[in-house]
């Protein structure tokens, strides 16, 4: 920690007297290391810098000191983060910080953007979230803005803040970051801003370079953490260190050391600055299975009630008493929130958890134990060790600052020497996750619509040379000797198909959108998906007039309805591989159901997009549990339609098929 600030820190007077943005400790200002180097280096003077530091040590923080200073020069601000609850808790924090003191009080110039919706800090949705002061969004949310809006837009009054952006090389969300970081860097900024916990040094130069900024790396902790992996005969220790090199040990255990994940969990509440205590499961269902288990140790202990209104399942609320939890993608939006919240007051000692919470806010954890450290491979049908990167992110949730623990500890277990060879080798670090390339030309479908919606090129050339600037371009002529030009075959069948598929049309070499290809991009939805619906919706639209409601009593009517759509875009291309590699998938509990009694089904089956309905057990299954949520059924009826399923699971597929019907919308608004 730091006790001053450097000189020409950057940072005003205000900023300065406000807690919330500068921490104070004993009237001296206390700061992270990484902190520092990012003043030293100019964050608030609006220099553009990649900051790399270990989860903890206040990267948040400096996103704001530079969002104060833009605010300062009536600069806007683009906060990108890679998941939606993300975006709303940068939302929260963004009007906390500064919708009074730098807004005026303005609600509208404060705008959340991510798939699900686009609403200002007053609750009302909007159609121009670009035009807000500051703009939370998720990446891909925030490049179909870009791409809605037609040519680019000049950006060089805006600070982008990327949180993740190692993102920019994932095999699945990449290439949608890479094209919009491309394009922002294309077009210049005010300031950028990147922040990672995982990037290697090699990688992080390699990422500044492409994007011309600083690097600021720090791989140093705040605050100790000792990651401990136990066999019956002896342990391993790894300890981080501040201002230190990583240490390792190793130590002979006694016959009857704890190894087992309960036995582990008791050990470490015998120290009650080592709690609440965070329990990683590989499996959702294991922290149902070892939350009760540990639950017939215990005896109720406090009393526990939901806000009023708010459905928690039974079972939750009964382990909370114990002061355990649950908290996975299979609880409800309300269920992970009531959790979050008894952890938060100190209701909570133990939480069973996948890595939802790891991904989540800032919890004060004492401790951790991982029940597993390996993930099965459904492709390879084996169980491999966890990435690097997702254990780093998982275990840096303890020894974080403001904890009550000197010290942070984390626990696992290995059966075998092989078994603490790997864990050994997962713990130290010396193995990081390859950034890897976002963009892979067996994917250029979607990307190449992106680029043409938003008017960034005019043929396939200038397409070619877009792509070109990439950073998966630049990786790819660094290990081939004959770059890119592999690509150019994979961009042209690209544009041939989207060319038959109606969204583009070619003319003495120019290539222009259509009207639909305009309307598919601004969606996100496959091509292939709106043909799917276009086809249908012409085939069958007199027949589905007929199920809107007439009269009063016309319930089962418009239930039906609900069926049929929820039906077709649980079973479009966005679910397949049509099109390219799947955008959504359905729970497993849904899909790898054998279809259930389903009479609804049957009556329509003349009438769904996709037939027989038999043919695609998950769609079927999932529009069954759909209408009957839509329908308002009860929670327990609900769930013992298809065995397992819980509402998260629910709300989840609600959101999908919320997502792909208002893309439909605006597509068919947009065409005829």
């Amino acid at each position: 920690m730091k006790s001053e600030l450097p000189s020409e820190h950057g940072l005003s007077a205000n900023v300065i007297a406000n807690a919330q943005l500068l921490p104070m400790d004993g009237g001296a200002p206390s700061i992270t290391e990484v902190q520092f180097d990012a003043l030293s280096a100019g964050v608030a003077r609006g220099e553009s810098m990649l900051v790399c530091a270990p989860t903890s040590t206040g990267k948040t923080l400096v996103g704001w000191w530079a969002a104060t200073n833009a605010l300062g020069a009536e600069r806007k601000i683009v906060y990108l983060v890679s998941y939606r609850a993300l975006a709303h808790q940068k939302f929260e924090e963004a009007q906390r910080l500064f919708l009074d003191s730098d807004l005026s009080g303005d609600r509208s110039s404060i705008i959340c953007a991510t798939g699900d919706s686009v609403e200002d800090a007053s609750g009302r949705k909007t159609s121009a979230p670009l035009s807000a002061t500051i703009l939370v969004a998720t990446y891909e949310k925030f490049l179909g803005c870009l791409s809605a809006s037609g040519p680019l837009l000049d950006l060089s009054n805006t600070l982008f803040i990327c949180d993740e952006v190692q993102l920019v090389g994932d095999p699945n969300r990449g290439q949608n970051v890479e094209l919009l970081l491309t394009l922002i860097r294309k077009a210049r900024w005010f300031q950028f801003l990147g922040l990672s916990a995982v990037l290697s040094e090699n990688d992080g130069t390699a990422l500044a370079d492409w994007l011309d900024v600083k690097l600021v790396r720090n791989p140093g902790r705040e605050k100790s953490l000792v990651i401990e992996c136990r066999e019956a005969s002896r342990s391993i220790f790894h300890t981080f260190s501040p201002d230190k090199e990583p240490s390792w040990s190793e130590r002979r255990n006694t016959p009857n050391i704890a190894t087992s994940t309960l036995d582990l969990i008791d050990e470490l509440q015998k120290d009650t600055t080592k709690s609440p205590v965070i329990v990683f499961c590989m499996k959702v269902d294991d922290t149902l299975t070892l939350a009760n288990e540990l639950a017939t140790r215990r005896a109720a202990a406090v009393s526990s009630a939901p806000p009023q209104g708010v459905d928690i399942d039974p079972t939750l609320l009964s382990l909370i008493q114990k002061k355990i939890a649950f908290h996975n993608a299979e609880l409800s939006e309300a269920e992970r929130l009531f959790v979050e919240q008894q952890i938060a007051v100190g209701s909570v000692d133990v939480v069973f958890a996948t890595s939802t919470l790891a991904a989540g806010v800032n919890f004060p954890l004492g401790s951790a134990v991982f029940a597993g450290w390996k993930r099965w491979n459904f492709e390879r049908k084996a169980h491999e060790v966890i990435s690097p990167a997702e254990f780093q992110n998982m275990a840096g949730r303890v020894g974080r600052m403001g904890q009550r623990a000197d010290t942070g500890t984390v626990l696992l277990s290995a059966l075998n020497s092989h078994d603490m060879q790997l864990a050994n080798k997962l713990i130290g670090g010396t193995d990081k996750d390859s950034l890897g390339n976002g963009i892979s030309p067996d994917q250029f479908g979607a990307l190449i619509l992106q680029i043409f919606a938003g008017k960034l090129c005019r043929n396939r050339d200038q397409a070619f040379e877009l792509l070109a600037s990439t950073l998966s371009a630049s990786r790819e002529r660094n290990r081939n000797a004959s770059g890119i030009t592999h690509w150019r075959p994979h961009l042209d069948r690209q544009v041939n198909r989207l060319i038959e598929q109606g969204c583009l049309i070619e003319a003495r070499g120019a290539l222009a959108v259509t009207v639909l290809g305009q309307a598919v991009a601004r969606s996100g939805l496959k091509p292939e998906t709106a043909i799917y619906f276009l086809d249908q919706l012409a085939q069958n639209s007199t027949r589905l007039v007929e199920f809107l409601p007439h009269s009063e009593d016309a319930t089962k009517e418009e239930d039906d309805l609900v069926f049929i759509l929820s039906h077709a875009a649980l079973a479009s291309p966005e679910f397949g591989l049509a099109g390219g590699a799947a955008t959504r998938r359905l729970p497993w509990r849904v899909s790898s159901s054998h279809p259930v009694t389903n009479l609804r089904a049957s009556k329509l089956d003349q009438l769904l997009f996709h037939r027989p309905w038999m043919s695609d057990p998950g769609a079927a299954n999932g529009a069954l549990l759909l209408t009957e949520w839509a329908a308002g059924a009860e929670r327990k009826k609900i769930e013992k339609l298809v065995s397992g399923v819980r509402m998260g699971s629910i709300e989840s597929m609600a959101r999908d098929a919320a997502w792909i019907l208002t893309g439909i919308s605006e597509i068919v608004s947009s065409v005829t």
